[in-house]
């Protein structure tokens, strides 16, 4: 076992790491880092501004990006109104949606009315966003492990895949994971401190992070844990609770407005109010599938693969060294990362039908701030036992090839970000842009289902929508039919863009009623993607 001495560091929270953090806050904020962390930062900082100027079409996000960037396209063109954000799908009307609240939409348009309309301004916001959140997890960081096991986490997460993923993302991850770790720092200081000021700062952060995105509610088990484990007796105060009924206000108020506009407009990305099911189920939980998706997610696109050993050496430290030594509430990461997992737990097999998926990728982001603590623990005393045995030189050696080897997949999201990966998306919108006006009204097929299995499914696909800057449908995959496609054009639609051939087979009812109906402007043999005029004049 390593000892305390060659490990290179002591044991997480006891009193006399408490006492230096509020004696001398100065000297453990962030201009206190070493060389060697800011280095760390500004590469990683460097390759995400390249990222955010590259395509928007990374594998799997671009649709969620594509929604994102309408919504702040549209707030810039018609109207600053916060309350009443806008999809180019919802047909013929205004396209009022059922969503989460749209601060980063709504900032970006900011930036929009004074420097026109660039993608890259809503991804460098994230990005600041993102940075936010590091610094928000190093101050809580410091509180819960001493000095050199916190910079490595700090390293971790700025390192990890989800950083370079989802920091420079138009995606509300980033602004969900800021607020979500200002809410863990603010309900940290309130163990370690007892002030009622954190105590309202974590209830505000914590309202905040639900408004953006309300699977961060499960923040609220994780404080109940935390507490359990750490400082049961403030169980029975009442301030306790009335801070997190006052949490709660903001989100319920919002999301009672967004089912409105559902109820309506009729267009929903299935927060609350149907359309869509995140809701596990026991067929689901009962299926090795489940638990192979959510490890493979953590594994890769929050530990990084490399990360996932150190982080559980890193744990297993801080169990067996828990024992004989006295904690004050919150000065321990054990509790904090107990609390964690439970809660983590409880929401991916809630929230099953994506976090064990490819198209839920996103909803392990929560995972990061537990992941970083456990890693920089971890390698902390595995560089500790390092130096104790090699030179200086070798140690150096072996920290920086551990930084490159946790930041190898980080890297090759970077990489594969640099491409344009757009496929018969963009090929769609290039050629829908040609052949028709911004007021065109448009049907976009898509390979998607209105429903899965049993389960009502978002099959609206935003990408050529965004991309050729269109409004209209979205044709499910089961709704390819002559009498579903004659309604939308007497709904106004007059293009139908096919990027699958395969869903409107040659000698299909749907072919056969579009040759007799509608003029084929663009073929997929001729241009990978299907176009018909669906004005009976034109076609006559």
């Amino acid at each position: 076992m390593l000892s305390q001495q060659n490990a290179g560091w002591r044991l997480s929270g006891d009193a006399e790491t408490t006492q230096k953090i509020k004696k001398s806050p100065r000297t453990s904020g962030l201009w206190s880092l070493p060389w060697w962390v800011w280095s760390v930062a500004a590469v990683v900082v460097a390759l995400a501004v390249v990222r955010a100027f590259a395509p928007m079409t990374y594998p799997g996000d671009i649709w969620r990006q594509s929604d994102t960037a309408t919504i702040a396209r549209n707030f810039a063109a018609n109207g600053m109104n916060i309350f009443f954000p806008q999809i180019n799908w919802g047909g013929s009307g205004p396209g009022y949606v059922e969503t989460e609240f749209q601060l980063l939409p709504w900032l970006t348009a900011v930036t929009y009315l004074v420097f026109g309309e660039h993608v890259v301004l809503g991804r460098l916001i994230s990005l600041a966003i993102m940075l936010v959140a590091a610094a928000a997890f190093w101050g809580l960081a410091r509180r819960l492990l001493p000095v050199t096991p916190a910079r490595w986490a700090l390293v971790a997460v700025l390192v990890s895949p989800a950083f370079m993923r989802w920091g420079t993302a138009f995606m509300p991850e980033a602004t969900v994971v800021a607020f979500y770790l200002l809410a863990l720092l603010g309900f940290c200081r309130w163990l370690q401190e007892d002030r009622p000021v954190f105590l309202v700062w974590a209830a505000a952060a914590t309202s905040a992070a639900a408004l953006v995105k309300p699977t961060s509610l499960h923040i609220g088990l994780v404080f109940g844990l935390w507490l359990a484990f750490a400082a049961r007796d403030r169980l029975h105060r009442v301030s306790l609770y009335a801070a997190g009924l006052a949490a709660l206000v903001a989100p319920a108020l919002w999301l009672r407005h967004a089912a409105t506009l559902h109820a309506t407009y009729g267009n929903t990305f299935g927060v609350i109010s149907g359309g869509d099911s995140k809701w596990g189920s026991l067929a689901m939980w009962l299926s090795p599938e489940f638990y192979l998706g959510n490890l493979r997610s953590e594994t890769i696109f929050i530990y990084g693969l490399v990360g996932l050993p150190l982080a559980v050496l890193g744990v297993v430290l801080l169990w067996r060294r828990r024992a004989g030594r006295p904690t004050r509430a919150g000065t321990s990461a054990l509790p904090l990362l107990g609390a964690g997992a439970v809660a983590l737990t409880v929401y991916y097999f809630a929230a099953g039908r994506y976090s064990s998926t490819d198209m839920g990728i996103q909803y392990h982001v929560y995972s990061l701030p537990y992941a970083a603590i456990a890693t920089g623990a971890g390698l902390a005393a595995a560089l500790g036992w390092v130096r104790s045995r090699w030179s200086r030189g070798v140690s150096a050696l072996v920290a920086m090839s551990a930084v490159l080897a946790l930041g190898a997949q980080s890297v090759n999201v970077f990489v594969g970000s640099l491409p344009d990966r757009s496929g018969v998306f963009g090929t769609c919108a290039t050629e829908l842009d040609a052949v028709s006006t911004p007021t065109d009204l448009v049907v976009i097929s898509t390979t998607s289902l209105t429903t899965d299995g049993a389960v009502a499914n978002n099959f609206q696909e935003p990408v050529v929508f965004f991309l050729a800057d269109r409004k209209g449908w979205s044709l499910p995959a089961d709704r390819h039919t002559p009498d579903e496609v004659a309604a939308l054009r007497s709904a106004g639609a007059r293009f139908l863009v096919v990027g699958d051939p395969q869903l409107v087979p040659a000698g299909g009812s749907l072919a056969t009623w579009l040759a007799d109906t509608a003029r084929v402007l663009r073929t997929p043999e001729q241009d990978g993607c299907a176009i018909w005029d669906l004005d009976a004049e034109a076609a006559r």
